[in-house]
């Protein structure tokens, strides 16, 4: 793997900015321009280099602010923001350095700036009460709102949106958090709380709190307050998942257990931390200190005169120091002994998703990913996911620096699958490519509401609607699912099967199009929104959407029956019929289908799945999810 610099240590901390430029938080340039000032291992050049760097972000800014450019000046904010946070990082050996207040100040108050000039999203300053019995200051966080069109849009009108509540973890703050989390979700159409709590951030380097074990009783206070955000702003409480990377991803498991929560995303997360750093060092060292037989003065002394030979293990034990509060290495471990997940996991009863680095080098898979996932064996398979990144462009780095779009893929894929969201227009149109061995090129991310709204967009798709389609070559442009759809199904050495072999069987797959479109996705709309708690109920429209779904399986089955069919509108082969009928029927058979009325419509089971298994198809709609038995409506 090619290094910036020598050392791990330096080469991370350098990767964790750059990789944050897809998300807005670094410029390629202004990185690299950095590069050749720092010598490795120089905790000074590294703050000088980033702090001028931030400092001329901050005057681009201030620049295209002028100019009237509200988009760069966004952009050269938070980058600045960042830079800011980096470039105190490596002075954390000496927590009484005066500039690590006046950095992280610095990194608040230009990230204010930018987020404020998002289009993209609406910022609440938050406030998260905190130890108020002992006279301790509320601790700040930033609740994140899609402008834009997204998934809940698509969905319901009152546009309430699932919600992750993202924890910072041993050295993050939550300025940074936004590109690791925010800046992702909000195009999908997820809403963002993040916040600083102790230990971290601004808390730790103004208000001198420190960092605690037991995180839960942080995020309780935090849940406390999304209770309250969701009175007077578009948050579904019924979708609430944590999320949190290293320390905050053992944060994230903390915060698990607390029924309110729905998923948890725990990445790279350490299941001992104390283990960790016990299995670093000599046994005779760790092991002799632990039994009595070396006092602390000797602990202490040993760890002191090698942090002498290495920067890393000053910056550790000093910045440990710093969070946890104590004066000297001996305290450090055994504040670590707090810091397990041992006897709490089996609390958690949300689904949860947890990840490991291949090549990290502090929280191995094999010490802390594999142990978290076997003490969840108690979740059934269906809630539990277990993930290993391989490779610095396959997630294998701690925190998955360098490669947040392929673990943004991943999470939020599970994420859709656990709280019911499907982007179900695109279904046949993906399957359709599937069968073609055709590629899509979906970007992400993708501001609905605004990039197709903007004149480009309308120069090419005059409705504005979404989704659109471009060909490769910029000769052909659609909107409607539909016709998109039709497009893609012709496209390849599929389209006799996908679209009929002759006249009648083409007039025949139109006419299951249309009646997944009129007869099916409507009324399931009707039955499912309001379960998955995407509207309020409603008995008229829950009526009419019980008779008319329940009318149209009734007309599939006696379809289905005739002549045993085994596809709607081709003979023994897959059609493009079946991928709109069973795409409008995905969400039904998850949430409202359940065994009773499927032991009603056997032949449309049995088709169902028989569709979404189908080869190259299933990596579309997934593995069926059938609900057992169907919430009851409210009495």
């Amino acid at each position: 793997m090619f290094k910036f610099y020598p050392s791990d240590f330096f080469h991370f901390e350098f990767l964790r900015v750059l990789a944050s430029a897809p998300a807005g938080g670094a410029e390629t340039g202004e990185c690299l321009a950095v590069l050749p000032q720092v010598p490795d291992g120089d905790a000074e050049a590294w703050y000088r280099a980033w702090t001028a760097q931030a400092q001329q972000a901050r005057g681009r800014g201030d620049d295209a602010l002028v100019s009237g450019d509200p988009v760069a000046a966004s952009g050269a904010y938070l980058r600045a923001s960042n830079y800011f946070r980096a470039s105190e990082f490596f002075l954390h050996a000496r927590p009484d350095d005066p500039r690590l207040l006046a950095a992280i100040e610095n990194s608040v108050a230009v990230f204010d700036q930018g987020v404020d000039l998002l289009d993209s999203c609406t910022v609440v300053r938050v406030e998260i009460p905190y130890e108020e019995e002992k006279g301790v200051a509320r601790l700040p966080g930033r609740l994140y709102l899609p402008r834009a069109a997204g998934v809940a849009d698509q969905l319901d009108s009152k546009k309430k949106r699932p919600l992750l509540v993202m924890t910072g973890g041993f050295d993050s703050t939550q300025e940074e958090l936004y590109f690791f989390g925010p800046a992702a979700a909000l195009p999908r159409g997820y809403a963002v709380l993040t916040f600083e709590g102790p230990g971290q951030g601004i808390c730790l380097r103004r208000d001198g709190l420190r960092l605690r074990p037991d995180w839960e009783q942080v995020t309780t206070q935090v849940l406390d307050v999304v209770e309250e955000l969701a009175k007077d702003h578009p948050i579904d409480l019924a979708r609430v998942a944590v999320v949190g990377a290293s320390l905050g991803g053992y944060f994230a498991l903390r915060a698990a257990a607390d029924p309110r929560v729905r998923a948890c995303v725990s990445c790279d997360a350490c299941y001992d931390l104390f283990d960790v750093t016990r299995s670093r060092m000599p046994g005779w060292f760790i092991n002799g200190w632990l039994s009595g037989r070396l006092s602390d003065g000797f602990f202490n002394w040993v760890v002191d005169k090698l942090a002498g030979w290495s920067f890393q293990l000053r910056w550790e034990f000093g910045h440990s120091m710093w969070v946890y509060g104590v004066k000297t290495p001996a305290h450090v471990m055994r504040c670590m002994q707090q810091y397990h997940a041992r006897g709490y996991l089996q609390d958690i009863k949300c689904s949860t998703f947890v990840t490991g680095a291949a090549e990290t080098f502090y929280f191995t898979p094999e010490q802390n990913t594999q142990p978290i996932f076997e003490a969840l064996g108690h979740l059934p398979p269906q809630k539990k996911r277990l993930w290993i990144g391989k490779g610095v462009d396959g997630g294998g780095l701690q925190a998955k620096i360098g490669a947040w779009a392929v673990f943004h893929q991943k999470m939020f894929a599970w994420l859709d699958e656990q709280f019911g969201i499907r982007r179900g227009r695109a279904v046949p149109i993906q399957a359709a490519a599937a069968l073609n061995n055709l590629t899509l090129d979906i970007p992400q991310p993708f501001a609905f509401g605004t990039a197709n709204k903007t004149p480009e967009f309308i120069r090419k798709f005059s409705t504005g609607k979404v989704p659109a389609f471009e060909s490769a070559d910029g000769q052909i442009t659609l909107v409607e699912s539909d016709a998109i759809a039709q497009y893609v199904a012709a496209s390849g050495p599929a389209a006799p099967a996908l679209l009929g072999r002759n006249v009648a069987e083409q007039a025949a797959v139109r006419q299951w199009v249309c009646f997944a479109e009129n007869e099916v996705f409507r009324n399931m709309m009707a039955v499912v929104l309001w379960r998955v708690g995407m509207r309020e109920y409603a008995a008229g429209v829950e009526g009419e959407g019980a008779k008319g779904l329940e009318e149209a399986l009734a007309v599939l089955e006696r379809h289905l029956a005739a002549g045993e069919k085994e596809y709607l509108a081709t003979e023994g082969e897959l059609s493009l019929a079946d991928l709109s009928v069973a795409s409008a029927l995905f969400w039904a058979f998850m949430h409202y289908i359940d065994a009773e009325m499927r032991g009603r419509f056997p032949r449309v089971v049995r088709w169902y799945l028989g569709v979404v298994a189908a080869e190259k198809v299933k990596e579309v709609f997934g593995e069926p999810n059938l609900v057992a038995v169907r919430k009851a409506a409210p009495v």
